[in-house]
């Protein structure tokens, strides 16, 4: 950074004498180059000229519009001008938009020049000068941010006539800010959490093409949220920014941006209509319970988490939870609530590190939500060899945990308590990408508050998941409405085994989806070798056999697990990445896009989207109602093209359309009018529920 005896010595010799004005040369700051510039090289009393702020900034960096979006803050000036003389704010150049993590922020790039207005008074003599002095701030940012300033002047003689100058400066100038254009007309209501914008007067943009509205005011539309574009009219539909509150201005003024035109607009908003009749039955209850801040969310969170306790995605492991306390039935009140309390740490605390990675991965510019994990191909395929070597040890190929010949009872004990806390990791891994009810409200707002306040709402839903089983800790004289330990068990602990098959098939269900015939080959061979493993440690790692005979095999089983799982991590994520199982379609259901739905729409059809993922069992459950043929016949009636967005995959674009619909994760249910509107189907479908909606928002051809 320069001293300021320097910057002083520095602007004395930068001034050049050019037809008696006093010019200052470009003044190097911090990865860009500034000097202030006039339109005249001489001012004229009673006239007017312009004078402009102008940069040169290094590649890749920029500089920010008067609303910055999701951070930064535009250029600031204080005008130091002789007596008598006006100036105008400043005319900022069109924006252009920047996505760095998920924040959108409105930016200059290149060589952006800020022009002023200036009126000169008509009493100025002649022969005498006039001296012009602004002092600038900025914020100049690439991958890191530098706040920077300098003092930037210019001496012009008074003359009579204008003599131009920098006329092609100021014209480029010109042609990059927004233009007036009296044909464009807008309007604008207030609908919900939206804002729906109707553009007429000029030619709608093609698919592709960029549509797009710059609010000029901080605080008032979301500059994260995806705007969507609409048809028959066309326009955008924009989500009001959350922070804002209080009643909605009366006008709404900013940038729109319409192919490679950019327009100045200024729109009368309408009154707001009423939101849409909600269709689902909790989306009251759920919205009582946000409008009280942070204590709502935790308790949404953690209601959210006793529900997925009978939610199927964490059922087969919930029931290795039931086996394990009806083993401890009797135990004293001690050893009960330490294993609650076992399994309770571990459900949390893997709560918070699953969305800890969320939030890192999200800060680095990552588009995932929750359930990320299961998008992993590695992470999918391990997860299947657990349950299957689980239950291979509850239908009797091998034992764990039996008690050792001589092992005394507090190892025993101890064993048994690392085992809940291991079940409620498991029960956390297998639950999180579940989005029961409550959970897909509060999850999406997790995402969008600040990372301590997300962890805490990630980590009282692990608590509301662990909850029955530390009630029944706290309180053990609940455990006698459990069954007595007998002979029975062993029955029920080998039709666990197989509720456990069953979901090693729902994972090669998933992994078919994403890998194909490929994945489920490498899923097969790697549960061969893993069975190959403990069938191994099941026949010769007994406490019968010699020690030496348990050792080798215990090794054996080692080597065996560690050469399935390298063999079937890396191949599976080869399966994933040809993408050899492309998504197949049901009757008339099409691939989403973005695109194909503005086209849709565009077309004058509604469309119904369906967000989904292969391995989320409530989008699967809910396909019995959307695939159905009364359900196929309501489409037909009405003319709804129908979409699949298949999440079962990293797709960046979906997780956006998701966020900004507040979820962090599918399902999502999306039905498009013609009009404009979007409608919110609820999480749990049915016949009836979807006939409703369609029923209630589109007119029957």
């Amino acid at each position: 950074m320069w001293k300021p005896s320097l910057l002083f010595v520095a602007a004395l010799c930068s001034w050049q004498v050019s037809s008696g004005a006093l010019f200052a040369a470009p003044q190097p700051v911090q990865h860009a180059h500034v000097e202030l510039v006039a339109d005249t090289a001489a001012v004229v009393p009673g006239e007017s000229l312009r004078l402009g702020i102008r940069f040169e900034l290094e590649p890749h960096w920029h500089l920010y519009w008067l609303n910055p979006g999701s951070s930064g803050f535009p250029i600031t000036v204080d005008w130091d001008l002789p007596e008598g003389f006006t100036v105008s704010s400043l005319r900022f150049p069109a924006p252009q938009r920047v996505e760095l993590g998920g924040l959108v922020t409105y930016v200059h790039k290149g060589a952006p020049m800020f022009v002023a207005e200036v009126k000169v008074p008509a009493n100025l003599p002649a022969g005498s000068r006039a001296r012009f002095q602004v002092a600038a701030d900025w914020l100049l940012c690439k991958d890191v941010c530098i706040a920077d300033a300098a003092t930037l002047r210019l001496e012009l003689p008074v003359e009579a006539a204008r003599i131009p100058a920098n006329q092609e400066w100021f014209t480029q100038a010109q042609a990059a800010q927004a233009q007036q254009n009296p044909a464009v007309r807008l309007a604008a209501v207030v609908a919900d959490a939206h804002v729906v914008l109707r553009i007429d007067g000029v030619p709608e943009p093609a698919p592709g093409e960029d549509l797009y509205f710059y609010s000029q005011v901080e605080g008032l539309v979301d500059p994260d949220a995806e705007q969507v574009r609409l048809a028959d009219p066309f326009g955008l539909q924009l989500t009001r920014a959350e922070s804002f509150s209080g009643a909605w201005p009366a006008t709404l003024a900013g940038v729109l941006q319409v192919g490679a035109q950019a327009y100045a607009v200024e729109v009368q908003v309408a009154a707001g209509l009423p939101a849409e009749p909600s269709v689902a039955s909790a989306a009251g209850f759920e919205q009582r319970l946000l409008q009280f801040g942070f204590a709502g969310w935790l308790l949404l969170a953690f209601l959210g988490g006793l529900i997925l306790n009978v939610m199927p995605c964490v059922l087969p492991v919930l029931s290795l939870k039931v086996f394990s306390l009806l083993k401890h039935t009797g135990q004293s009140r001690a050893h009960a609530f330490a294993h609650g309390l076992a399994y309770t740490l571990g459900v949390v605390l893997s709560f918070v590190i699953l969305a800890g990675v969320l939030f890192a991965l999200r800060s680095a510019g990552e588009w995932i939500g929750w359930g990320y994990q299961l998008q992993s191909p590695g992470f999918t395929l391990a997860l299947g060899v657990l349950f299957f070597v689980f239950a291979l040890n509850l239908l009797g190929v091998f034992e764990l945990g039996v008690g050792l010949v001589g092992a005394d009872a507090k190892w025993a004990q101890r064993h048994d308590l690392q085992g809940s806390f291991a079940m409620g990791v498991l029960a956390a891994v297998v639950g999180a990408p579940c989005m029961g009810p409550l959970v897909a409200s509060v999850s999406g707002v997790a995402l969008q508050v600040p990372v301590v306040q997300g962890l805490l709402i990630f980590a009282t839903m692990g608590l509301g998941l662990a909850s029955p089983f530390l009630l029944l800790a706290v309180f053990p004289r609940l455990l006698v409405c459990l069954p007595k330990p007998g002979a029975w068990m062993e029955t029920f602990k080998q039709i666990m085994g197989f509720l456990l098959l069953l979901a090693v098939l729902f994972i090669a269900s998933v992994m078919g989806r994403a890998g194909g015939a490929p994945a489920i080959v490498t899923l097969l061979f790697t549960l061969l070798l893993a069975a190959l493993a403990v069938w191994i440690f099941g026949r010769w790692g007994a406490p019968v056999q010699a020690l030496r005979t348990r050792r080798i095999a215990t090794a054996l089983t080692l080597v065996l697990l560690v050469a399935a799982l390298s063999y079937g991590i890396p191949a599976a994520r080869s399966a994933y990445r040809a993408g050899a199982a492309p998504i197949q379609t049901e009757g008339s259901w099409a691939t989403w896009s973005p695109e194909r739905v503005a086209a849709e729409l565009a077309a004058g059809n509604p469309v119904f989207v369906d967000f989904t993922a292969s391995w989320c069992l409530i989008c699967q459950a809910n396909k019995l109602a959307l695939r159905s043929a009364s359900t196929d016949a309501l489409w037909d009636a009405y003319g709804v093209v129908t979409l699949e967005a298949d999440w079962t995959q990293r797709d960046p674009v979906i997780a956006q359309v998701l966020q900004a619909h507040g979820r962090a994760g599918v399902p999502l249910y999306l039905l498009y009018a013609p009009d404009g509107r979007v409608i919110e189907l609820p999480q749990n479908l049915t016949k009836q529920t979807i006939r409703a909606a369609v029923e209630a928002h589109l007119k029957q051809n």
